[in-house]
């Protein structure tokens, strides 16, 4: 009987990923006994799954001890089905919050929860549909407790890569909702960063866009092989079906975005940590969206030269160096996350989990999780010696992609940004030396000196005061 129990899982949320994983747990023997909190009427049951009136019944459904995934909308309606069910649980019980939860409110519910006895797993789950029904990236946080009580769970929806289960515990509280937006961060990052590339293949080299699929096609056979690249080149290639003309040209270019790339910007901003080009990857779907703006400014552009200093190999460079910035900015806020909340660092497994299932998943994180695992304490990922040869010998062509890019009046702000982004990473001596200056001359906020410990203050003015 205990493993008839232990088969059992409870889920509340049949949209879209819902249904998916309600399909995938059940397809693999779960008893999945699951009910919809938005249905005004009848809901199509996902395939092997019980669907029940309520919570309340759900609840009663399953053996001791419950487990019960929740796939519903972050915020307040996760705390509203939370509060539906606490009351209806015991010791032992555990929540798995499968959602797109802000970490900071992961870790007060799992604060609350643990107080009445309750297990919590704050799950980040990537992958999309095909994810939620083949295999997807599993980052939970909670107690080891907890995590050993759903293990079964989130291994049975987790995908497989080479053999390994993409699952892993990242930590307690809010860590794996904290490592699935900075995975969403990062995919900000690369989707605005492909963007780009093909806004210099379609406007900057004129370019079909059956040509620039074509040339994507080809990128995934190299070392940008990745899912975002392969799926983009499948769209580029994709005919309407009334028109006979390519289906992207009718796509508004007005993009939406859920909120977690804003929370990862803003995080890394708290911790100190610089991710500029995923910052203007959130920043440009939000320049997307200001139509009233964009109609107000004269669209009057210089015209392109024909002969502008730009090849498919340089746009190919500026891809392949500011994909790599991304991850290692993404990278440097999992570090600087686990140093400020005390969670165990799992650069090396989150690198190996993200290899298959979730949308970032690339041949890139091999290298990163080889680079973890020959050096733990790695600072950066371009202190790693494969990482930055890959990164300099794309340098060259990056520049040229992008400065011909700025000389023809075409926005590339995340291929941009991070070349700035390297290149002050490089350089030995910053502007910030005058801004500890100023700070001081207006402020009295004391500068450091190179030549000796402690904080100084100048009167800066004295000079001129005198004249």
């Amino acid at each position: 009987m205990a493993d008839e129990f232990k088969s059992q899982i409870g889920l509340i949320g049949l949209g879209t990923m819902g249904s998916a994983l309600a399909e995938a747990l059940a397809r693999v023997g779960f008893d999945v006994h699951a009910v919809e909190p938005m249905a005004q009427g009848d809901v199509n049951a996902p395939e092997n799954t019980a669907i029940e009136p309520d919570v309340a019944t759900m609840v009663g459904a399953l053996a001791l001890p419950r487990r019960i995934l929740l796939m519903v909308t972050a915020g307040d309606p996760v705390d509203s089905v939370i509060d539906q069910l606490a009351p209806l649980l015991e010791p032992g019980d555990v929540i798995i919050d499968g959602g797109n939860s802000n970490f900071v409110d992961t870790e007060r519910r799992s604060n609350k929860l643990d107080a009445a006895g309750l297990g919590f797993l704050g799950t980040g789950i990537s992958g999309g549909e095909e994810g939620a029904r083949h295999g997807a990236s599993v980052m939970a946080g909670g107690t080891t407790e907890s995590f050993r009580a759903a293990r079964d769970v989130l291994e049975a929806i987790a995908a497989r890569n080479n053999g390994d289960v993409c699952c892993v515990h990242v930590g307690f509280g809010g860590a794996g909702h904290f490592v699935k937006m900075v995975h969403n961060g990062i995919e900000y990052g690369l989707m605005q960063a492909i963007g780009e590339a093909h806004l210099l293949l379609r406007q900057g080299l004129r370019l079909t866009q059956a040509e620039c699929g074509s040339i994507f096609q080809y990128w995934q056979k190299t070392a940008l092989q990745s899912f975002l690249i392969d799926i983009t080149a499948e769209i580029l290639c994709k005919v309407d079906d009334e028109t006979g003309n390519p289906l992207i040209d009718f796509v508004d270019d007005a993009a939406e975005q859920t909120g977690t790339g804003r929370w990862m910007v803003s995080e890394a901003m708290a911790l100190g940590v610089p991710v500029p080009g995923i910052a203007e990857a959130v920043a440009a779907r939000s320049l997307s969206g200001s139509r009233g703006t964009r109609q107000a400014i004269d669209k009057t552009v210089p015209e392109i030269s024909e002969d502008i200093a730009l090849s498919v190999d340089n746009i190919r460079d500026a891809l392949l160096a500011t994909f790599l910035c991304c991850y290692a900015q993404g990278f440097a806020v999992l570090t600087a996350g686990a140093e400020k909340y005390g969670w165990p660092h799992r650069e090396e497994e989150i690198a190996r989990i993200w290899q298959g299932g979730c949308i970032i998943r690339a041949d890139f994180l091999k290298m990163i999780e080889e680079g973890y695992q020959e050096h733990p304490d790695l600072s950066h990922l371009f202190a790693h010696d494969e990482i930055a040869n890959l990164v300099s010998g794309a340098t060259p062509g990056w520049r040229t992609a992008v400065t011909s890019a700025i000389s023809a009046g075409l926005a590339i702000p995340t291929m941009a940004s991070a070349l700035t982004y390297l290149d002050a990473l490089k350089t030995d001596r910053l502007w910030t030396a005058l801004t500890q200056a100023q700070r001081d001359a207006f402020g009295a906020h004391s500068y450091r000196r190179t030549d000796r410990e402690g904080s100084f203050h100048s009167d800066w003015m004295a000079d001129s005061e005198k004249d």
